[in-house]
């Protein structure tokens, strides 16, 4: 009979772990505590194959710094409520976004702090085996990782700490894009389109939403995925299109478009 289950999840498949029967409930959110393994861009591609049950991943995870406080501080808590409790169990519910690499490493390294106290622990990992994590660091030959991250050419029109948005490049007639005033809004992250990561792609959509408000006007907001969709240059970018009465611009759009030179 266990008297504390850890269950440790990841929030991107909102799927959390069902309540343990008469379980008095703690939480940790790691999405935003503590660096994702697969962010760094100092470690090798295989960490995105691995998890926060493989040693590299498990050490790299506990000695990010905060990670000793969030155990030791989780390690009272549970004690504290089990006391409190009289009998009844306790669960701790450890999140990080993908479930794979921060939530097991941490879930992991407080069960056995709680099994050397003597407390009867179960650790339950749910999404542990999920798809791999997408890197989004800078990618090799990508154009808009290059403006992002070297300082490759571009107009950029507006800046936020996790996105910018720019003019398209110019076709051989010197237009930008598919109407006067087409913008392209992109994450600093390098995400592939925009079913990668919901939300890497939901923020996107937020600041195109809001640079949209700011000009004013009517607009087209549009994303692509892949090469049949008309997808060109694969780091997540949304369209914010411009409409005016005789633009000339028919939706859907087709390849090629009325005019040429956006990236799709």
């Amino acid at each position: 009979m266990f008297d504390v289950f850890i269950d440790s999840f990841g929030a991107r498949w909102q799927d959390p772990p069902p309540p343990r029967d008469r379980a008095a409930v703690l939480t940790i959110n790691l999405t935003n505590a503590l660096l994702n393994p697969p962010d760094d861009p100092a470690l090798a591609d295989t960490v995105a194959q691995q998890t926060g049950q493989h040693p590299a991943v498990r050490d790299y995870v506990l000695a990010t710094p905060g990670a000793a406080r969030i155990i030791n501080d989780a390690v009272h808590q549970l004690t504290a409520l089990r006391t409190a409790t009289q009998g009844r169990p306790v669960q701790l519910l450890v999140n990080c976004w993908y479930g794979r690499h921060r939530a097991p490493a941490i879930a992991d390294a407080i069960g056995r702090r709680m099994r050397e106290a003597g407390a009867r622990v179960q650790v339950t990992h749910h999404h542990i085996n999920r798809p791999p994590v997408p890197r989004k660091h800078p990618r090799p030959g990508c154009p808009f990782c290059r403006i992002i991250h070297d300082g490759a050419p571009a107009e950029i029109v507006r800046e936020w700490p996790d996105a910018l948005a720019i003019l398209p490049r110019a076709d051989q007639h010197g237009r930008r894009g598919c109407t006067d005033g087409h913008l392209l809004v992109l994450p600093r992250g390098h995400v592939a389109d925009f079913t990668v990561d919901p939300v890497v792609s939901a923020t996107v959509q937020l600041r195109a939403a809001d640079l949209a408000r700011q000009l004013g006007g009517q607009w087209n907001y549009l994303t692509s995925c892949g090469p049949d969709a008309s997808q060109t240059v694969f780091h997540l970018h949304g369209h914010l299109v411009p409409r005016r009465a005789g633009d000339g611009l028919a939706l859907p759009w087709t390849h090629p478009t009325p005019r040429t030179g956006a990236a799709r």
